[in-house]
């Protein structure tokens, strides 16, 4: 790859993360879905065995949704990068194939350690505030989008 493409890859990469970061704060945060983008995102990459990508995509997603976040700078960030390096680990002795199975156990997981975790490292004051309709809806619609985008990966390979 020329050095152009590298650099021009670089930036439409960042764009679409910025782009990506818009959509997360702007439309669905608002509304009663609630769903992680880039948590579907990171885990996505893991499952396809795409490490380095995800931790990147874990530190900026996670630092682009803190700067717009009431809870502590870093916390998205951290969570993020907690759970892409949990589910790496994993994804080495646990999550070898890609059965529904395995899909659906890695986006229940990933979204209950996101909100155990986001609720541990910023002191859990508000005891267990996220159990209500908004983290069941995000506990349905995360694995039915890892499938969808991993069914659509699949097909293309």
């Amino acid at each position: 790859m020329t050095r152009n493409k590298k650099i021009f890859s670089i930036i439409s990469a960042v764009v679409f993360l910025i782009i990506l970061a818009g959509i997360q704060i702007s439309f669905i945060n608002p509304s009663f879905i609630k769903i992680n983008l880039f948590l579907i995102l990171v885990l996505y990459l893991v499952l396809i065995k795409q490490n380095k990508p995800a931790i990147i995509l874990a530190w900026f997603g996670g630092i682009l949704i803190g700067i717009n976040s009431f809870s502590n700078f870093g916390v998205n960030s951290l969570v993020l990068l907690i759970i892409a390096a949990i589910f790496i680990v994993l994804s080495k002795t646990t999550f070898l194939n890609l059965t529904t199975k395995s899909i659906v156990l890695v986006g229940i997981s990933g979204v209950l350690f996101y909100h155990l975790l986001t609720w541990a490292l910023t002191g859990g004051g508000n005891l267990f505030y996220f159990f209500n309709n908004g983290i069941l809806v995000e506990l349905i619609l995360t694995p039915i989008a890892l499938k969808f985008f991993l069914s659509f990966k699949i097909r293309n390979a």
